[in-house]
């Protein structure tokens, strides 16, 4: 398996888990969206173990595109979550206006649910990149 290989896996996974939250944020505490959750995030911790022992760290990939990409997908994602807390905190504020008498409340599962978007958007954004340098022959898959 290929290093862009297995961010394609963990994007997935992290989708998996960010609906799964997402899901419980709506609908309540689910059991079936907690064991979602939970297996989403035993194949994550899975996921990153093998590639610490396969890509050993004492001989980490390099190169310049490879870090400018993880670089720009970072900052992506940071922006991006970045909108979306002040989409919501903008909504749940107009909401509590609308309504005085009733206090809306950010559900808790939306702090799980924003970070494995970020987590999900920086490994997808990885990707396009990394495809877009592919057209360019810029491509440094291992």
């Amino acid at each position: 398996m290929t290093f862009n290989r297995y961010i394609r896996f963990r994007a997935v996974l992290e989708c998996i888990g960010a609906i799964s939250c997402v899901l419980m944020a709506c609908i309540g505490n689910d059991l079936i969206g907690v064991i979602v959750a939970a297996a989403s995030a035993l194949l994550w911790i899975g996921g990153e173990v093998w590639v610490m022992t396969v890509y050993q760290r004492h001989h980490p990939r390099r190169d310049e595109l490879s870090d400018m990409h993880q670089h720009k997908a970072m900052q992506f994602a940071l922006v991006s979550l970045a909108g979306f807390l002040v989409v919501i905190g903008f909504v749940y504020a107009v909401l509590n206006l609308v309504r005085p008498l009733v206090v809306h409340v950010i559900p808790p599962m939306m702090l799980p649910a924003l970070a494995m978007y970020a987590l999900a958007v920086s490994d997808i954004r990885y990707l396009w990149l990394e495809h877009d340098g592919d057209d360019a022959g810029g491509d440094d898959e291992d």
